[in-house]
């Protein structure tokens, strides 16, 4: 029997790719935005189609949630999509616009989380599957504030994970390399208004490297909105797999995870002779 699936900030990128690929599968999807014009490919594709903002008050995303469960019977998976990323240094963005990137990517999520999961604990079955980001893992200059966010995206999904496992709801932070969607291009980035020249050879390189990357990134998001949709589900190649905590996603992700784990671990076992020397005396 199929699954049902809410997945939010679908309008284009990633959340578009997932509904498609889910749809592909032969569940049933609810597909949310902002604005539902934009989600009108996706409806044409048999999605249900509804308005829904991430950042609404917790008593309006219930009665939402509380509308949709009505046309579906439930929620079995939900994608924690929607997001976007600030590019700035970390001196160079405002209180507003920091705000504005923590409520859109970690608030957001939380938001819909608290809507959606007395749904799951009362079938005492779920996933749960929040947008990281290889972010997460390094902050990068000039793009702090969103590497920030993907790391409590993160550690917040790792926390929740160990508090519904015993309700059979399964939670993992999803964290995708660099793929090939408008993720990098205006109307999906935002940019800090202040400059600071001072910081400029410490940040230049990030901002022309973004630049530079968008829509030559090398992931596919076609192939890897259908691996997301494998493991969600258990299926194809992904069948007797458990979910991971965190889902690495590209050739790009495994390398860079991979190089900042390696680096973690020589700077810890460098720093090994003091820093365990604090211990109270037996």
């Amino acid at each position: 029997m199929g699954k049902v699936w809410l997945i939010t900030g679908c309008s284009s990128g990633f959340g578009q790719e997932i509904a498609l690929a889910a749809l592909a599968h032969g569940d049933q999807v609810v597909a949310t935005a902002r604005d539902p014009t934009k989600l009108a490919q996706l409806a044409e594709r048999g999605a249900i189609t509804e308005q829904l903002n991430v950042l609404d008050s917790d008593e309006k995303l219930a009665g939402r949630i509380d509308e949709i469960v009505k046309k579906t019977g439930g929620i079995d998976i939900l994608v924690n999509n929607a997001g976007y990323i600030l590019a700035g240094g970390v001196e160079e963005c405002s209180r507003s616009e920091v705000e504005s990137q923590f409520n859109t990517n970690v608030f957001g999520q939380l938001n819909v989380i608290r809507a959606v999961l007395p749904i799951m604990r009362a079938k005492r079955s779920g996933v749960v599957a929040n947008m990281g980001s290889i972010g997460g893992w390094h902050g990068t200059p000039a793009a702090g504030l969103y590497c920030a966010s993907k790391a409590c995206s993160t550690i917040l999904s790792e926390s929740l994970r160990q508090e519904v496992a015993h309700l059979n709801i399964k939670v993992t932070a999803i964290e995708p390399g660099y793929f090939r969607t408008n993720f990098l291009s205006s109307g999906h980035k935002t940019t800090a208004a202040n400059r600071i020249a001072d910081l400029a050879a410490g940040t230049d390189g990030t901002y022309a490297g973004l630049d530079a990357y968008n829509h030559n990134q090398p992931g596919d998001p076609q192939k890897g909105a259908r691996l997301i949709v494998e493991a969600l589900t258990g299926t194809g190649r992904c069948e007797g797999r458990e979910l991971p905590v965190r889902l690495s996603l590209g050739s790009d992700a495994y390398q860079l995870v991979s190089g900042y784990i390696d680096g973690y671990r020589t700077e810890l076992e460098s720093w090994k002779d003091v820093s365990t020397t604090t211990d109270v005396d037996a």
